[in-house]
């Protein structure tokens, strides 16, 4: 177990001293002076009042966004610095890395080919909440009445507020004859009933004569089998409508 950490601990030391020269040429540069391993600090660089500190890392981990934040008590200018990933990354991958390195409020170098890129400068984050984020899902989730979707799972079919107002439509339209939108929403269905039945993304649906539409013959079957339990919950409503 010792001799395990002796060797993680002499490959970190091995990264980092790979990193300093290259990161401390970058500030050098610029005219600052520039020491390594300042008070647990692994790079320090001065010039006039100006202090500035940066963590090095082999990758974008926890433990430099903690250490980063940490330095924050001894100065407002703090970098993290790594090593650029080989393989290429897609735009989001940066995007992410510099939102998250502005909210911490700490900046960041990618280090490639004895090059620094600064990917994002420490400073206060200006971000403020989106308003129409904000309504946009509060609309969505007071759309959703017989949704259980688990958060956090990726490559699962989600249960949108759209998809469940369509099979709504479906529950209300099955073994009658054509309504209109209006009819429809009298009877519970979403505001957005209209242009569900317009559209008819799912395919679902067939318009009879102008304003008026009918269940495709055929399609509850399949609807069921796609999604049971949103079908069970809304044939319950309709029951006790």
């Amino acid at each position: 177990m010792i001799d395990n950490l002796k060797k993680v601990s002499v490959s970190s030391s091995v990264i980092e001293a790979q990193l300093f020269p290259i990161v401390a040429k970058y500030f050098e540069n610029q005219g600052d002076k520039v020491q390594g391993e300042v008070n647990e600090c692994d790079l320090v660089a001065i010039k006039g009042e100006e202090i500035v500190i940066v963590e090095l890392k082999k990758s974008f981990n926890v433990k430099l966004l903690y250490q980063a934040t940490r330095r924050l008590s001894i100065t407002n200018q703090v970098y993290g610095a790594v090593f650029k990933p080989q393989a290429r990354q897609k735009p989001s991958f940066y995007t992410m890395l510099r939102s998250l390195s502005r909210r911490l409020e700490i900046g960041l170098f990618m280090v490639a080919n004895d090059t620094v890129q600064v990917i994002s400068e420490p400073g206060p984050f200006k971000g403020r909440a989106s308003k129409k984020k904000r309504e946009a899902l509060l609309k969505e989730f007071h759309g959703r009445r017989a949704s259980n979707n688990v958060g956090g799972i990726n490559k699962i079919k989600i249960n949108t507020a759209y998809l469940e107002s369509a099979i709504h439509l479906a529950v209300l339209m099955y073994r009658r004859k054509s309504q209109t939108a209006r009819q429809l929403k009298a009877r519970g269905a979403s505001d957005n009933a209209y242009g569900i039945l317009y559209h008819n993304y799912y395919g679902w649906f067939e318009r009879v004569e102008k304003g008026h539409y009918a269940l495709r013959k055929g399609m509850m079957k399949d609807i069921k089998k796609r999604h049971s339990a949103i079908v069970k919950y809304y044939q319950s409503r309709c029951k006790l409508e």
